[in-house]
């Protein structure tokens, strides 16, 4: 091989083994076991505080719920208590219609009618189709 080649070579093993050394040494520098512990209490940490914010949603959005279900229960009642009212005296007007009605004989509340029972259907049959006769016209043929 070329001098060039050589030299390109030892100078990437160079490189690779300066890179190796140098974590190496931050990997002695820092203790993996306080990155993880610390890790874990930065995760610990946030998952509280993220509880902490869903619980405070979670109340607010329950006492908007209960105020918006009360206030829906009192327009409820009071349109179901007008509209009874309503009904009530539309029954009284009917009733009295119906007392008026009863004194004067024109509407009887019993029928005397009988249901009369249903007729017998027949089937029908098919007829046969007769035939089409056709003619055939012949034309005599003049001569001219």
């Amino acid at each position: 091989m070329s001098e060039t080649t050589q030299n390109k070579k030892e100078k990437v093993i160079g490189k690779f083994n300066e890179i190796k050394n140098n974590i190496e040494t931050f990997i002695a520098d820092v203790n993996v076991n306080d990155l993880k512990e610390s890790l874990n209490t930065m995760v610990k940490d946030a998952q509280k505080d993220f509880g902490k914010l869903v619980d405070k949603d979670l109340g607010n959005l329950k006492t908007k719920f209960h105020k918006e279900k009360s206030l829906l229960e009192k327009k409820a009642k009071k349109f179901f208590d007008n509209h009874q009212k309503e009904i009530s005296a539309l029954q009284a007007k009917f009733d009295e219609m119906l007392k008026a009605a009863g004194k004067k004989g024109t509407i009887s509340k019993t029928s005397n009618k009988v249901a009369s029972s249903p007729k017998a259907t027949k089937k029908k049959t098919a007829s046969p189709k007769l035939a089409k006769v056709v003619k055939k016209v012949t034309k005599k043929s003049s001569k001219k």
